[in-house]
């Protein structure tokens, strides 16, 4: 067993707790919730340093001596990538709920390019709001805890001061992406069909009767008729973008 001077033993575990912090710092810059605009950057960073001193302990594959500046270097570099990596996807995923809000909004006559929203992605309106019902129901649910379990868990596929693969990361971002996408058209197709049928009624009855002002009547209806909808499905909005963000870990392996 390797014996450390106490000055050797402090440093290299500050060492160690300063690999964590930096990877669970890079992903609180980007995870849903603890990465918003409206959270001040004094707060992310010391929310990360208290996650990084409570799971650098039971972190495996620390290194067990100080390397010298350049690897130390590329080391920290490479935690950065693996929290990006980490956040980037968690972002990509739960951001299919903000471009289903965009779809809806535009559908039911509700956009507003004015409008500023509650995400860095900036979505307006129903996106937003829709957005900020997910991270309340994260929050009040304790799912924040499954995040901070997930950065800890992580370790297992990303080791500490190692690049992540390139082909395994590019192939985990194609992934998240593929279900943004995926996330966002479902969660807007009642509201895609409504558009339809009602452009098709509206058409049919234009066709009938040319003289008819049809879009003044079509406009404050389509309005009325969406937000119906939206208020019946939006429990099931709610639900299945948390149902589509809850398997994030399956996208690194």
């Amino acid at each position: 067993m390797a014996e450390y001077a106490l000055s050797q033993w402090l440093s290299l575990e500050i060492y160690q707790a300063f690999l964590v912090f930096v990877r669970v710092g890079a992903a609180f810059l980007l995870l849903p919730g603890f990465g918003e605009p409206s959270v001040p950057v004094r707060m992310r960073v010391l929310a990360a340093f208290a996650v990084a001193i409570a799971i650098a302990p039971a972190v495996a594959g620390m290194p067990t001596a100080l390397p010298n500046n350049m690897s130390m270097l590329v080391s920290v570099v490479a935690e950065a990538v693996n929290g990006a990596l980490l956040g980037t996807l968690s972002r990509t995923v739960i951001s299919g709920v903000l471009m289903a809000g965009q779809i809806i909004s535009q559908n039911i006559a509700l956009t507003n390019v004015f409008a500023a929203g509650l995400a860095m992605d900036e979505s307006a309106t129903i996106g937003a709001a829709l957005y900020a019902g997910i991270l309340a129901i994260l929050f009040a649910s304790r799912g924040h805890y499954i995040i901070l379990r997930s950065l800890a868990d992580s370790y297992n596929l990303l080791p500490p001061g190692h690049f992540p693969a390139v082909s395994a990361s590019a192939r985990a971002v194609v992934t998240a992406g593929l279900r943004y996408f995926r996330l966002g058209g479902q969660l807007a197709l009642p509201f895609l069909l409504l558009s339809l049928i009602f452009n098709a009624s509206l058409a049919a009855v234009n066709r009938a009767m040319p003289g008819l002002p049809v879009f003044m009547i079509a406009n404050p209806l389509i309005v009325v008729l969406g937000l119906y909808l939206l208020a019946a499905t939006v429990p099931g909005l709610v639900m299945g973008g948390m149902d589509g963000w809850s398997d994030l870990s399956s996208l690194l392996h």
